[in-house]
């Protein structure tokens, strides 16, 4: 017979809780989700990169999602600083390696913070929430005993340059990842098979309200540029405005996304930019009426996670053009136009939207059916606590 503590564990989950960044509302409703399912569950969060800017020390409350969390304030150094405030302080940074030390002392303080649970589960993203944090927690968590759940969102490119850190996932009792595609990224790392659970990336299934239909939708996450197939985008733009078709696409990206200038400055040189609506990440109401006006999510990712625009467009029952890259097919099964990422065939997606080619409103309905049955929060939640209690 399992002890209380098994049974009914006390959870500290260490997590991003700014309420302007896509993680943080993940995050939030697997939370809120756990705390239904009767958990005992305290967050655990800091400040990082895009989250009280990098010289502070404290984290305004109107940052948080909500004041019900235990907050770490250090300042963050990156990895690779920019020189936008001078050539001192990238120096600096880089000579002394804060990120490093700075990264350490905030596994530190996730440990103090959560050492009283019984059960620690950590939610691996970057920079604040990454590698150099989870070493270091994993190494006190597991001196005193304390199991230790990881989710892995994104693989730090700390821990593939230095892949002595992959020793930090031999403390963990659990490395939860959301499709076989993470799952073999992660055993490449050296984590045992046996150790890892796929589950899928929870969204919350809001209710369909009726709309018009009118445009179309593009994340770009932190980083435009990298792995979103946005100069293919553009290039489909220009190309369907030379066959006078003109649509409004929206494009939403999160606080202080790299490369957003450059990528503004990309559509206005290929004449575009008037089809563009720029906007910062949407949260809670706003993420589902922004995608409930939308014929189509527009997802040409060649790397990186996808999760977000594609759970979200199919929690809201808005058809996904997509690649067949990373993690994409294996949510999106054949409810889906699929595209081979050029700027001819996303062209030719959007055209077939257009001129009534394709029924998208079939595509929406199936996609959302998935959605209901696979992603809810509330499943994925309580297949987080079956893992809590060792079942």
């Amino acid at each position: 017979m399992k002890n209380d503590s098994t049974a009914h564990p006390t959870v500290a989950y260490i997590g991003c809780w700014f309420k302007r960044d896509m993680y943080a509302h993940n995050c939030s409703a697997v939370v809120g989700s756990l705390r239904k399912c009767g958990v005992r569950i305290t967050v655990v969060t800091s400040n990082c990169r895009c989250f009280s800017r990098a010289q502070r020390f404290d984290i305004d409350a109107d940052e948080l999602i909500d004041r019900n969390c235990v907050p770490v304030r250090l300042p963050h150094a990156p990895h690779n600083p920019g020189k936008k405030h001078g050539w001192l302080k990238p120096f600096i940074v880089r000579a002394l390696r804060l990120d490093i030390w700075l990264g350490a002392m905030r596994g530190i303080l996730y440990y103090r913070n959560s050492r009283q649970a019984d059960v620690v589960h950590y939610d691996q993203v970057l920079e604040a929430f990454g590698s150099i944090p989870l070493f270091v927690l994993a190494t006190l968590a597991g001196v005193r005993g304390r199991r230790l759940f990881v989710t892995v969102h994104e693989i730090d490119p700390m821990q593939q340059a230095h892949r002595w850190l992959n020793r930090m996932y031999r403390k963990c009792e659990t490395v939860i990842v959301f499709s076989e595609n993470m799952k073999r990224a992660v055993e490449a790392l050296g984590v045992e098979s046996g150790k890892i659970v796929v589950t899928r990336y929870g969204s919350v299934i809001p209710p369909l309200a009726i709309r018009e239909r009118s445009k179309y939708i593009f994340f770009g996450g932190h980083n435009i540029l990298s792995g979103k197939g946005y100069v293919s985008l553009i290039d489909c733009l220009r190309i369907l405005k030379s066959q006078r078709i003109i649509i409004r696409l929206v494009i939403y990206a999160g606080h202080g996304c790299n490369g957003l200038e450059a990528a503004r400055e990309q559509a206005f040189r290929a004449g575009v930019d008037d089809m563009i609506e720029w906007s910062d990440f949407f949260t809670a109401s706003q993420l589902a009426a922004a995608y409930q006006e939308c014929k189509a999510c527009i997802v040409p990712f060649t790397g990186g996670s996808a999760r977000h625009p594609v759970t979200t467009a199919m929690a809201n029952a808005t058809p996904v053009i997509a690649t067949r890259c990373v993690d994409i097919p294996e949510y999106l099964g054949s409810s889906a136009i699929y595209v081979n990422g050029s700027a001819e065939s996303i062209a030719d997606a959007i055209s077939g939207i257009e001129h009534g080619c394709i029924d998208v409103c079939a595509l929406g309905t199936a996609s959302r059916e998935r959605a209901q049955d696979e992603l809810n929060t509330l499943t994925v939640a309580q297949n987080l606590q079956r893992l809590y209690r060792g079942r």
